[in-house]
């Protein structure tokens, strides 16, 4: 029983991978392949910037005798990038699973379902900690020594390594469904992933500091990891080839996987049954307010984007950034001014060119505000309800329009305004710097809405696909991403003729008649393809 449960999970998983939608056709090769090779790009990219990392710290440690830091150091680096990248992951394949209560609803113990989900993640994990800890191995091997038996002994490590995450991301798994039964769920998600960009543009921007620190201070970070963290240092004598502490580490490991097994096994059926919970309210139906049919669809789009955590992260995750960035620029202008300066000095003069760079940079976020894009597919099952609405097509896509406009167009308008102000632009400047990116904004949504009507996709099984790899989104977001740049070299081509406030004037003037050219489009061609939808 086990082993077909796990294979049904597997199958599960890669069918996740390669396919979202409810088609019983078969997802062609050519698709898979594509799939397959955007993966192995990732990893490939992770892997390579593990390996710039692992080939500085390799010959420093290895100098000062550190050789059992260094893999400690890889162990953290590798257990820290699998909890922190699969709790998510872990949460939702253990206790969300579509089908726990057909499982639970079957003569199968709890914990033998449990099992099963946990031997397909193990997997993940192993790969999670794979891409930091492999490199780490291979610089070692290339920049100080190889030893095969270090090796067969660092491989053994890893998998110990993996089954200590897995226990983690378990335990914080069973945490965080728990929390999520009592708070928002997608405002948890935005939360953990502003929290996730943060620590990486952080870790980022110090990345020099850091590595310096790391390089110059082996022997104080040595005497911590021994008194604070000894099963980590356990992973780095063990992988220098001390069979004892790679025993004991194992030993950890495997104690820490069976203990949260046992614990998750025992509470398993009770929380995977739960549901998010709150005290029940009678309706009162003089609470009940009306709107007109557009005012209303509007509202259902505000709840359905503050409700579904994919697509509130996805798509509105470059409205925060809209936000940081103009309040960004007035908090760190004591610190750009003199760069800028800085530059003036040596010749290159940008003051003239601000509003150019600013609705630049505003427009580069707008493309990340593709609201519209998956509106039409994330209907799916749902789309009869709006269909027997007394209510027209056209009034259906104004509105999901109107949604669009009102959560991404003013924190646009605003941002640009205040960052031309903080920075001396004159008061053309100024409102050409609200008017250029907002107009962008509503060519997004416009682009948006006529790229999801023309392939809307509403057989699918995950929200992740209209939001993430719907053709839709990528022929809204990555055209809306070029834009900038098509617009900078038209200014290049014309700034001996016109000055940057006339080309932005020049802008809002084309870019406006091409909003009124798809909205045209969606009144008429788009009320016709929502019609023939089904």
């Amino acid at each position: 029983m086990i082993k077909t449960l796990i294979a049904v999970r597997f199958r599960g998983l890669l069918a996740g991978m390669f396919s979202r939608t409810r088609r019983k056709k078969k997802t062609g090769k050519g698709m898979m392949v594509l799939f397959a090779l955007l993966y192995l790009y990732v990893a490939v990219v992770i892997a390579g910037a593990m390996c710039m990392l692992f080939a500085q710290l390799a010959p420093a440690y290895h100098a000062q005798g550190l050789d059992w830091l260094y893999f400690s150091m890889a162990g953290s680096m590798g257990l820290a990038f699998s909890v922190f990248g699969g709790v998510f992951m872990t949460q939702s394949q253990l206790y969300d699973a579509k089908d726990n209560d057909l499982l639970l609803s079957m003569p199968i113990r709890p914990g033998m379902i449990l099992m099963s989900r946990m031997v397909p993640l193990l997997g993940f994990n192993l790969l999670f900690c794979g891409l930091v800890v492999l490199p780490a191995c291979g610089m070692f091997a290339v920049l100080t020594e190889f030893s095969l038996g270090n090796l067969i002994f660092q491989l053994l490590g890893l998998v110990g390594l993996c089954f200590l995450s897995q226990a983690i991301s378990c335990l914080l798994g069973w945490g965080l469904h728990l929390l999520l039964n009592r708070i928002n769920r997608s405002l948890a998600s935005a939360v953990y992933m502003v929290a996730f960009l943060g620590i990486y543009f952080g870790a980022y921007s110090q990345a020099g500091k850091l590595m310096n620190s790391l390089a110059m201070e082996g022997a104080s970070i040595g005497s911590a990891m021994k008194s604070w963290g000894w099963p980590l240092y356990a992973l780095g004598a063990g992988s220098t080839g001390n069979p004892g502490c790679l025993a004991a580490f194992l030993a950890v490991c495997g104690a820490a996987f069976g203990g949260v097994y046992w614990l998750l096994a025992r509470t398993f059926l009770k929380t995977a049954t739960s549901r998010r919970g709150g005290k029940r309210r009678r309706l009162d139906m003089s609470a009940v307010k009306t709107a007109s049919p557009s005012m209303a669809i509007t509202g259902k789009e505000w709840r359905h984007f503050l409700g579904s955590p994919v697509y509130l992260t996805n798509v509105g995750l470059g409205v925060l950034m809209t936000a940081v960035l103009g309040a960004a620029g007035v908090i760190f202008r004591s610190r750009l001014e003199p760069v800028l300066d800085s530059l003036a000095r040596e010749g290159l003069e940008l003051g003239p060119y601000l509003p150019l760079i600013i609705c630049a940079m505003l427009g580069f976020l707008a493309s990340m505000m593709f609201v519209s894009a998956p509106s039409v597919s994330l209907e799916g099952k749902n789309l009869w309800i709006l269909k027997s609405m007394p209510v027209s097509p056209r009034q259906i896509l104004l509105a999901k329009l109107r949604f669009h406009i009102l959560l991404t167009t003013p924190v646009t308008v605003l941002s640009g305004v205040v960052l031309a102000a903080a920075y001396g632009c004159g008061i053309p400047a100024i409102l050409l710097c609200g008017l250029v990116p907002g107009i962008l904004t509503v060519l997004c949504g416009m682009l948006g809405m006529v790229c999801g009507l023309k392939w809307a996709k509403l057989d699918w099984l995950s929200e992740a696909y209209p939001c993430k790899q719907g053709m839709a989104a990528f022929f809204t977001m990555f055209p809306m991403m070029a834009l900038p740049l098509v617009l900078g070299g038209c200014y290049l081509g014309l700034s001996a003729y016109l000055s940057p406030n006339a080309f932005l004037a020049l802008c809002a003037l084309v870019l406006g008649g091409i909003c009124w050219g798809l909205f045209r489009a969606i009144v008429t061609w788009g009320a016709e393809k929502w019609s023939a939808l089904a």
